[in-house]
């Protein structure tokens, strides 16, 4: 299943947005990882999300190419149902999305685990077809 990458806004959402860029809340990629995240949520300890579903579009918080990153990635497409898209960074699991210049590969993060028991990847990876898939 291959879905658009929509953001909310291409320019900076202020007092909202740093140096990410927030998804569309409704854009069927936001409803497909909001259901995987309740579905991870209701099986595993995660940590409390410290905002909604987004992307690390830049490290630097007054970039002057905000929105240039913001516009080349938006509308960009991302498959759900290949599993080398989906892993783990650190302690997050995440869904793995299109490289952004002067930043590299970005993701979106489904869950993340803190100091609780992190699951087998294959455990998620499932989870993603029996939930955001369906």
């Amino acid at each position: 299943m291959t879905l658009s990458i929509e953001l909310a806004s291409l320019d900076r959402i202020d007092g909202q947005e740093g140096r990410s860029k927030l998804l569309a809340t409704q854009s069927a990629l936001y409803q497909a990882i909001s259901r995987l995240k309740e579905a991870i949520k209701s099986q595993y300890q995660v940590k409390p999300d410290r905002m909604d579903l987004h992307m690390e579009i830049t490290k630097e918080r007054r970039d002057p190419e905000f929105r240039a990153k913001a516009e080349s990635i938006h509308l960009q497409t991302v498959d759900l149902s290949n599993p080398d898209n989906w892993g783990f960074l650190g302690r997050a699991f995440v869904l793995w999305t299109p490289e952004v210049a002067g930043y590299g590969r970005t993701h979106i993060t489904v869950a993340f685990f803190g100091n609780f028991p992190k699951p087998a990847l294959s455990t998620l990876q499932n989870l993603v077809t029996e939930v955001a898939l369906a």
